[in-house]
């Protein structure tokens, strides 16, 4: 398996564990580029509710993503 194709595996794994509504905002931002005022104006959050979705999220994949890497390398 290729490097990006086990990096996209590691990523939707990692994802798919993360809580429903932070993984809905995260990919909204991400995936469909949208602001974070144009998730708050779609979900009812406030814009500093969808930043912290958006954080919870990106610590989410990052603790994932690390602990994938170690069990790889043992």
């Amino acid at each position: 398996m290729s490097a990006p194709a086990i990096l996209l595996a590691r990523l939707e794994r990692a994802t798919a564990t993360m809580d429903r509504r932070s993984r809905e905002i995260f990919l909204a931002h991400r995936l469909d580029g949208l602001s974070y005022d144009e998730i708050a104006a779609r979900t009812g959050l406030t814009t500093r509710e969808v930043e912290q979705h958006i954080a919870r999220a990106i610590f989410h994949l990052d603790r994932e993503l690390s602990a994938m890497e170690r069990e790889a390398r043992s």
